[in-house]
This record gives C-alpha cells, structure tokens and sequence, in this order.
C-alpha cells in the first residue's frame, strides 16, 4: 500500500497556484471595467450584478461577500483594482466572484484568436 503523507508546503504552494490562476482569469475583466463601455463594462457589470441577485436570492454566498461586491459593482474602477489586488481581501473576493460568465467569455475568446 502507497503511503500518502500531506505536505503542508505543498498545499500553501498549491493555494497560491490557485489563487494567481484566479487573478489572471480576472485580468481581462479588469481591463474591460476599466475602458468603460466600449470594452463591454457594460455587460460585464449587468452579468455581475445577475451574479449576485442570484446568490442573495438563494442564499448562496455569505451576505458579507454579497454585500461587498454589491458595493464594489457601483464603481467599477475600485472593483478592477480589486480584482487586480494581491491583497488577501481581494483574493477572497476573486475566491467569490460574480464575474465567472465574464471570466469564461474572455477566456473563449482568447482561445478563439
């Protein structure tokens, strides 16, 4: 039988991995918060905002995300810097992200090109 011991410094490895793939998903979504209308801040605020009615109507995120993020959707600036932020806030955020559809959108259109 295999004996399998749990690295702890693996695991902190494995959750930065995680978390610097989960900033870089979010960079293009920064970018179009950013540049306003014309780089589809627009859709990418109403897909958020959908996001999270969703989780407030079922309950599916903690209120204290939901309530952070409502506030960070009504300015979008602040909102590209959090998603950019290395901060362990802004991490917990993207963990929490209303912005997955815009996530997937970006990511198939780069795949696309």
């Amino acid at each position: 039988m295999e004996n399998h011991h749990f690295n702890s410094m693996q695991a902190v490895v494995s959750a930065a991995d995680v978390n610097e793939r989960r900033l870089d998903k979010h960079r293009p979504v920064a970018r179009a918060l950013r540049g306003g209308s014309a780089a589809g801040a627009d859709e990418v605020l109403v897909l958020a905002h959908g996001q999270v009615a969703l989780w407030e109507q079922g309950r599916l995120c903690s209120q204290d995300y939901i309530d952070a993020w409502k506030e960070l959707l009504q300015h979008p600036q602040r909102a590209a810097e959090i998603l950019e932020e290395r901060s362990s806030h802004a991490a917990a955020l993207r963990q929490n992200s209303p912005f997955v559809a815009s996530v997937r959108k970006f990511q198939a259109l780069a795949n696309a090109a």
